[in-house]
């Protein structure tokens, strides 16, 4: 026998051996142990299952277990890498209305997602058709067990949730269950609630000047290589809803308990609002000038396009004009009055007709204004007043 064939039959009864000391005996009918059926490894190999000779999912001996890689980094991975200029869908969970659960529901009725509390309806026009009731109870929380999970007959499609066994010496029930996050069949999904009321339904902490939600972009300009790994992080453009707020959260108007709505375009300090504005306002065309809206600046200044309807309004006055009335306050005459008009066409210390156009009315200062020509326009009447009573007195006289 030649040198080369005799290490080429030696490998091969080497791996021979190898593979028969690992392998499992797979039976139709399961694999026997001590009563009971199973399906696997009995020592510590993973479970590696291939098509078309390539490893497609593996279940770890640790229990781990990943599809599309060999080596899970976690619990559960999944791993795909879609063909060029193909379309392929990542993890998809189904709901399927098989033929003996299909509701024949009339589509112009609407469909009825995002939660809430429906009830047949049995009003005018809508008689038999299920509803979203208003108002109905907003009760709601986040620990439930697995044989109501939901308080109804809906199962979820997609639930994450963490278990406590036992959650106190005193309860003796079934394991209760924290939902994290749930999406159920109509759609709606809840994040720390496990009946979601909405479309989305997002409960967060009850510390004080804690976000419930962020929603936003990268704020450009301000990415940076960061933290131990040197990873880009960046601050964002944002809106956020926070439902308890401290005395001074997030802005100096807040109260205690207060819940706001803030924004930022995340270019200042700690990512603060630097020169952002927020607006309030229907999409339209930017040619519609009869559409309105709000518009907010950094300094809260609010702008209006439309009408403000209100049945109070309180605004902080900076003066008032009741020095009108102290005995050292030196009233124009008449006669100077009468000359300062023709020449301004408007009155002392009002603003003009051309200042009112171009900069708009401040309604506090011109409310002031307005005030102390009401207390200079009394005066001029007592004057009058005591004039007259002195031509009276005159003209007696002289009837005398």
């Amino acid at each position: 026998m030649k040198k080369n064939t005799f290490k080429l039959t030696l490998l091969t009864a080497i791996l021979g051996i190898g593979c028969t000391a690992n392998a499992q005996n797979w039976l139709t009918g399961g694999n026997s142990a001590i009563g009971t059926e199973k399906l696997g490894t009995t020592n510590a190999y993973d479970l590696n299952f291939f098509t078309n000779n390539s490893q497609r999912l593996t279940l770890k001996a640790d229990g781990t277990f990943g599809l599309g890689i060999i080596a899970p980094r976690g619990w559960q991975e999944i791993v795909y890498c879609p063909t060029l200029g193909g379309i392929q869908n990542g993890l998809i969970v189904t709901k399927n209305n098989c033929q003996n659960n299909w509701s024949a529901a009339d589509p112009a009725l609407g469909d009825f997602i995002g939660g809430g509390i429906v009830e047949a309806d049995t009003g005018q026009g809508g008689e038999g058709n299920t509803t979203f009731t208003v108002p109905f109870s907003f009760l709601t929380g986040h620990s439930t067990n697995l044989t109501t999970p939901l308080y109804s007959s809906n199962g979820p499609l997609f639930w994450v949730r963490t278990e406590d066994p036992h959650p106190s010496p005193f309860y003796s029930g079934p394991a209760k269950f924290d939902t994290k996050m749930i999406v159920m069949p109509d759609g709606s999904i809840g994040i720390n609630i496990a009946q979601p009321r909405a479309a989305l339904d997002v409960r967060g902490s009850q510390i004080p000047n804690r976000p419930a939600a962020i929603f936003g972009s990268r704020a450009i300009g301000t990415g940076g290589a960061t933290g131990p790994n040197g990873l880009l992080q960046y601050y964002t453009q944002q809106i956020q809803i926070v439902p308890v707020l401290k005395i001074n959260g997030y802005n100096r108007i807040s109260q205690a308990n207060d819940q706001g709505i803030f924004f930022s375009d995340g270019k200042g300090t700690e990512g603060a609002n630097l020169n952002g504005a927020l607006i309030l306002a229907p999409w339209s065309n930017n040619n519609d000038s009869t559409v309105g809206g709000m518009r907010m600046d950094k300094f809260g200044n609010t702008e209006f396009h439309g009408t403000l309807r209100t049945t109070k309004i309180k605004v902080d006055a900076k003066w008032w004009s009741d020095f009108v009335f102290a005995p050292e306050y030196k009233l124009m005459n008449l006669s100077e009055l009468e000359k300062y008009i023709i020449k301004n066409k408007h009155l002392p210390n009002v603003p003009s007709e051309s200042d009112i156009l171009k900069n708009g009315i401040d309604l506090a200062n011109m409310q002031a204004i307005q005030q102390q020509k009401i207390e200079e326009l009394t005066l001029y009447i007592i004057q009058l007043q005591k004039q007259m009573e002195a031509m009276k007195v005159e003209l007696d006289e002289l009837k005398q």
